[in-house]
């Protein structure tokens, strides 16, 4: 069994830019909590969001549709709803690729 490291929490990052930079925690949270906010607002009215060098973040409307309850048969309608896309640049995958050694990494399903 492939162990897989734990995700990266927004303290985490907090304390990574914090050290990157040689400002404290409590500061650095507040501009980590204030960039995801600025960037959930712009979500929110449905601008597209493009980082250089990482990526793009779209807004998406998933219309609603059909479904089947697998355990009951019945049909069921999904309500429509929003979500966001992500679509990293060809840098950031360049980087990611560029590790060493294969990795093998768990999926969500398996």
């Amino acid at each position: 069994m492939v162990k897989t490291k734990k995700a990266l929490t927004k303290f985490e990052i907090s304390q990574l830019v914090g050290e990157e930079l040689g400002f404290s925690v409590r500061s650095t949270e507040k501009v980590v909590s204030s960039l995801f906010k600025v960037m959930t607002d712009a979500l929110n009215q449905g601008e597209t969001l493009k980082i250089v060098r990482f990526g793009t973040f779209s807004p998406l409307l998933k219309k609603s549709r059909k479904g089947i309850n697998p355990t009951t048969g019945h049909t069921i309608i999904i309500p429509a709803r929003r979500t966001v896309s992500f679509r990293p640049s060809p840098l950031l995958k360049k980087r990611v690729n560029a590790q060493k050694g294969p990795q093998i990494l768990q999926n969500r399903s398996g």
